[in-house]
């Protein structure tokens, strides 16, 4: 026999797609995490709506993700999980390419020991 969930807990998830936070975490990581949320949801008989699932994914990602999101909230029709995903994947990979970390990757910039001597005469 199978327990339907207490309200209690559709009320904390609900509760927690509202305070999904991207924060450091990868796109996959918290595609992953707001993917268990919207399954489990689903599960207990009280899904959410794609547009909802949508505008909970757009809300907790970081700024990077800001003109992406205005680009995605224009279509017709709502992204479904993977199509969302892949753009979500596709700017992190592009804009890890065009500003790298500097922790990670520091700027290569010339030493003054390392430029060649300029003797003029």
């Amino acid at each position: 026999m199978l327990v339907s969930p207490s309200n209690s807990r559709i009320m904390q998830l609900h509760g927690a797609f509202q305070d999904i936070r991207q924060r450091d975490a990868s796109v996959t990581i918290y595609m992953h995490h707001t993917k268990s949320l919207f399954d489990e949801l689903a599960a207990a008989g009280r899904p959410i709506s794609l547009e909802d699932f949508n505008l909970y994914i757009f809300h907790g990602l970081r700024g990077e993700f800001k003109n992406l999101v205005t680009s995605l909230m224009t279509k017709a029709e709502p992204l479904s999980y993977a199509d969302l995903h892949n753009h979500l994947l596709t700017h992190e990979f592009l804009h890890k390419i065009s500003f790298p970390s500097l922790a990670t990757n520091p700027p290569l910039l010339p030493t003054p020991s390392l430029l060649p001597s300029a003797h003029l005469a």
